[in-house]
């Protein structure tokens, strides 16, 4: 099930912005955090596939992430999950591909 409640409050900061009555620090702090609603959840295998795909080995998405390569092994034996900025990039790598971010 989708909730759409965030996506319509949204549209109407967006309203007000341009009509100026919300400033452009508060519009991309709701952004953000609409953004944050539409993030794919991260697996393992989802991982790996995304890797893979990308002909990138672990050093290289770890380098592309900031994180150390033994998070992206844990990510992929599914002991952990990538979350915050991590998922952000890695669901930024999945649509635009990793030259997106090097």
């Amino acid at each position: 099930m989708t909730d759409t409640r965030l996506q319509k409050m949204q549209k109407m900061a967006q309203r007000f912005h341009d009509s100026g009555t919300v400033d452009a620090l508060t519009m991309r702090k709701i952004d953000a955090l609409a953004m944050q609603e539409r993030l794919v959840v991260m697996t393992g295998p989802r991982i790996r596939a995304l890797r893979q795909k990308q002909e990138i080995s672990q050093g290289v998405l770890a380098v592309a992430l900031n994180m150390s390569v033994e998070s992206v092994r844990k990510w992929e034996q599914g002991k952990s999950q990538p979350q915050g900025a991590a998922l952000k990039v890695l669901n930024l790598i999945e649509r635009d591909g990793i030259a997106s971010v090097l």
